[in-house]
């Protein structure tokens, strides 16, 4: 009997150590990182992508075809305004000068002909006046005098209309003859020499051999022209600061403003080209360097520009990955086949972890600006409050309540509570 009640006893240790030892264990101390929250300077800004260029460039064409005869410059010559850089062979211009002045010169010769048949035609309408008054002409003779006389005035009103026309004509020669001349429209510097001595400049908007003579550029109007996206253009102004990274120097950063703004966009010729009928529009901002800390930077480099678009100034703020958010909870889930069970949607809010008492304390806070790894808090937390910033996989799966464990630096900051 005694033996009975001493198996039954061991059974029913063994059954209540399980429980025991759940009751009695304690969960593990999640280990994190932990970042006190300071205040930093944090600038919203826009990525855009573009090249460097010369505000201040002239691709010179020619206006009249013509061999090329003499080239005065070369390539990386400076020039002043005005300055004579080619010349084209104007041998069949200077003919048609010539022929067109002695096609004015016979005109003049033909109105002064023209004046004299009109003096003698008037003269011989007042003597017939005279006659018909003493009686010896008829009426007719008088009608026809007078109409004799107008004739010759049109003939002359002609003449004169045709001098005016072949003066036009003239004048036209004469500014063919002036375009076998190229001067610099602007002073810059000959950055391209696109023809030799010898070649035809041919006289066309299509980009054929001999339809480009050379670019003259202003060197020290050095820009740079980026593409930013329709879905940003409303968060650039004229003035905001800009950060330029060249292709070249991709480390250096180099200073400049907006400084312009177009009022159209630009349609993106690769989607046109693929007869998308939804055309992504960009706008092709220029932005002036500020200083290019000597670097040397050549027109058409391409380069990556980050705009700053706000700043919040000395702010509260912690690292990106401290903040998160319940926006997965705030999904309506599609319903599966047969399934008509949904989430109910929730309002969104985003929130830290702080630690209090060695454990997690979930906060509600409100952001304001962000940049590339700093988020601003507007509200929730406290200057000094250390907040969990990580590891992600520990963090995204924390709760309310869990023992925390900080090592190393984060204890510092855990210790300032």
């Amino acid at each position: 009997m005694k033996r009975k009640y001493l198996v039954g006893a061991g059974v029913l240790v063994l059954l209540c150590v399980p429980v025991l030892l759940k009751v009695t264990r304690s969960d593990p101390a999640q280990a994190v990182d932990v970042e006190a929250i300071a205040y930093h300077d944090i600038k919203s800004s826009i990525l855009a992508s573009g090249h460097l260029l010369y505000e201040e460039q002239v691709l010179l064409s020619p206006e009249v075809i013509g061999k090329v005869s003499t080239i005065f410059v070369k390539e990386g010559q400076h020039v002043a305004r005005g300055d004579l850089l080619m010349h084209l062979d104007d041998q069949s211009y200077r003919a048609e000068v010539a022929q067109q002045e002695a096609a004015v010169r016979q005109q003049r010769i033909a109105i002064e002909q023209q004046q004299l048949n009109l003096a003698n035609q008037q003269n011989q309408y007042r003597r017939k006046v005279e006659l018909h008054k003493m009686k010896m002409l008829a009426d007719s003779a008088i009608d026809d005098a007078r109409y004799a006389v107008e004739l010759a005035g049109i003939d002359l009103r002609n003449a004169r209309s045709r001098l005016e026309q072949v003066d036009a004509i003239l004048k036209q020669a004469r500014e063919r003859l002036a375009k076998t001349n190229i001067a610099a429209p602007i002073a810059g510097t000959i950055t391209a020499l696109n023809i030799k001595v010898g070649e035809t400049a041919v006289a066309s908007q299509v980009g054929i051999a001999g339809s480009s003579l050379l670019t003259i550029a202003n060197t020290d109007t050095m820009i740079t022209e980026v593409n930013v996206d329709e879905a940003d253009i409303a968060q650039v102004g004229v003035g905001q600061e800009v950060a330029i990274h060249t292709a070249a120097y991709p480390e250096v950063a180099i200073k400049g403003t907006v400084l312009a703004i177009p009022l159209s966009p630009k349609q993106n010729a690769t989607a046109q080209g693929q007869g998308n009928t939804s055309l992504a529009r960009n706008y092709n901002i220029k932005v002036k360097l500020a200083d290019s800390k000597g670097l040397i930077l050549r027109p058409g480099m391409t380069c990556r520009a980050e705009i700053f678009t706000a700043s919040s100034g000395k702010s509260l703020s912690l690292p990106l990955q401290a903040v998160l958010s319940n926006n997965d909870e705030n999904t309506e889930l599609a319903p599966k086949k047969g399934d008509k069970k949904t989430r109910i949607a929730v309002k969104t809010e985003n929130y830290v972890f702080v630690i209090k008492d060695g454990k997690a304390d979930r906060r509600i806070v409100t952001l304001g600006l962000s940049d590339d790894s700093q988020q601003q808090i507007l509200s929730g937390v406290a200057a000094g409050d250390p907040v969990i910033t990580g590891p992600y996989k520990t963090l995204r799966r924390l709760k309310q309540g869990e023992r925390i464990s900080v090592d190393g630096a984060g204890a510092a900051a855990k210790s300032k509570t």
